[in-house]
């Protein structure tokens, strides 16, 4: 009987170890997620500027029509002055004249600022696009090394499930099936050692009388609080 408990630790500590590569196995996929989340970020930054540069240079193209607009009635108002007649007439035309010349000037800062803007966006938009080529390459290596990563830990795990079969092989069946039972409901604890006169699992004091029929390891013992296997310790 000795024997089998040996077994149940071993296949216990081995079960253990499957589920933390399990969770290892289950989280390579997230490593990925802050350099996806990168890459669509730096994308819709992209779509937003190709946006702006289109917005801006419909703009400029909306005040450039009205500056060319403005500039041809500003020589049309220019060329009245010859066929005025009156001075009021003629200051009428200046006024006109004046006027003009203030519009066509605001137009044109207009124009130079809706090209600088554009050009800023421009510019914006080729560091964007740097951007987005290094954050796909490092996506690709980041992915490249998690395959790798994912190709080890599979075959670790090939490796100790391997084992597990080998004990469970070894392992008396009514054992192995109690085991599992209480693996499922203990969260993976089904066997505990006895320490200091309590189950190792639930802390609660075991009873004198069970201690010594615990230490001789001739018998499967439960902890009558929490039911699991009670194991007395390795000397």
């Amino acid at each position: 009987m000795d024997n089998q408990f040996v077994l149940l630790m071993a296949l216990q500590r081995l079960d253990k170890q499957l589920r933390t590569l399990y969770a290892e196995q289950q989280y390579l996929p997230q490593r990925l997620q802050p350099y996806k989340t990168l890459c669509t970020a730096t994308q819709q930054s992209l779509t937003h500027l190709q946006e702006d540069i289109a917005l801006s240079e419909r703009q400029r193209r909306v005040v450039e029509r009205e500056l060319d607009d403005r500039q041809v009635h500003l020589r049309k108002t220019q060329s009245k002055l010859h066929e005025v007649k009156t001075n009021k007439e003629y200051s009428a035309v200046l006024a006109e004249i004046d006027t003009g010349k203030q519009r066509i000037a605001t137009l044109e800062d207009q124009v130079l600022d809706l090209m600088e803007l554009t050009e800023q966006h421009r510019h914006n938009y080729r560091e964007q696009e740097w951007r987005l080529q290094e954050a796909r390459h490092e996506l690709e290596d980041q992915s490249k090394r998690v395959q790798q990563d994912q190709k080890a830990l599979t075959e670790r795990i090939t490796v100790e499930e391997g084992k597990r079969q080998q004990l469970i092989a070894d392992l008396d069946a009514q054992l192995y099936a109690m085991y599992q039972r209480l693996a499922t409901l203990r969260d993976g604890q089904a066997v505990v050692h006895v320490q200091d006169g309590t189950c190792g699992g639930c802390y609660l004091k075991v009873q004198p009388q069970l201690i010594s029929e615990i230490r001789r390891q001739d018998k499967l013992i439960v902890c009558p609080h929490c039911q699991r296997m009670l194991l007395w310790p390795s000397e």
